[in-house]
């Protein structure tokens, strides 16, 4: 048995933390991660795992068991001549440990999520193409459709060199300093169909200043993204990776990590009542010319757009 069920739990939900303990405790042992990798293809039942795997039934159905408790895999009995033997399947294709998103007053941050499609500006080169979460929106491989009103409808849009932008309005009814700026957004790299392993450097941009360049590892496939709609091929590009671009007064960062302290705050130019201009760019010129995927709300792992967050 195959399954794309998704096992996720949440720190913050005290009644989920001890299941997260026990998936801990499950993956702990190499012989058990070794079984689940078995369980992808088939299921299979104690004494052929043995004999693949090469240990002791007896080790196998503890591991089993462990594994069932974590509810990885899930154990029915089939008849045989002998009784009944277990048959072991997985359970879940993924586990996801989400933390508590941190909360923020209106006083403390501006928000502002824009739609994947919604860029106000963009010089783009085939392959290219987008879609929304009902249908491919026009032809693929044909950049001179990007501007057609049902861009605003995309909710994946992917080319392999050129840039779009986006211009974020920015109001505050108080004329406070802006001590940080973040965005966020879902991407991967872009192949034909998917390449799991596909470098692809992709520059960020604010206000026209280069904060930094990051190198995606891979166009992601092999399984349907959560969000990702029933239509799209499940050959093509399914997920990618939620990134999160942070410039303060410290340098320029990406998912937290400090990568230039060349680019603050001070050098974007943010004001109140002025847009907020976020480019994404591939640079002619770069080491790994991948391409890439931006995926919306309804594509992907993670139900959001593009999210900028000035605080």
């Amino acid at each position: 048995m195959i399954t794309d069920k998704i096992l996720t739990l949440h720190i913050n939900i005290p009644s989920e933390r001890e299941k997260i303990c026990a998936v801990g405790r499950a993956l702990s042992v190499p012989d058990r991660v070794r079984i689940l990798n078995l369980l992808t293809a088939r299921s299979m039942n104690l004494n052929e795992i043995s004999k693949v795997l090469d240990i002791p039934v007896s080790s196998v159905s503890n591991h089993i068991n462990a594994l069932q408790d974590a509810e990885l895999v899930l154990v029915t009995y089939q008849p045989s001549a002998k009784g009944h033997v277990k048959l072991c399947s997985e359970m879940v294709c993924m586990v996801q440990i989400k933390r508590a998103t941190p909360k923020t007053s209106d006083n403390d941050a501006y928000c502002m999520e824009m739609p994947v499609g919604m860029y106000t500006d963009c010089d783009i080169k085939s392959p290219c193409g987008m879609a929304s979460a009902e249908k491919q929106l026009f032809a693929p491989d044909s950049p001179e459709y990007f501007f057609l009103p049902e861009r605003k409808d995309a909710e994946l849009v992917w080319f392999s060199h050129g840039y779009v932008s986006y211009m974020f309005p920015y109001s505050s009814p108080e004329a406070k300093p802006v001590n940080e700026i973040s965005f966020s957004l879902e991407l991967c790299s872009e192949a034909v169909y998917y390449r799991n392993v596909w470098p692809s450097d992709i520059t960020f941009l604010i206000n026209d200043v280069e904060v930094l360049t990051y190198t995606c590892p891979g166009d992601f496939g092999g399984r349907r993204g959560v969000y990702t709609p029933e239509f799209w091929p499940v050959s093509s590009s399914q997920f990618g990776l939620l990134k999160k671009i942070t410039v303060n007064k410290s340098g320029a960062y990406i998912d937290d990590q400090l990568v230039s302290k060349d680019v603050t705050i001070s050098r974007l130019g943010i004001v109140a009542g002025n847009a907020v201009k976020f480019t994404v760019l591939l640079k002619d010129d770069a080491k790994h010319q991948g391409g890439i995927n931006i995926y919306g709300k309804h594509f992907g792992d993670f139900p959001q757009a593009i999210i900028m967050m000035i605080r």
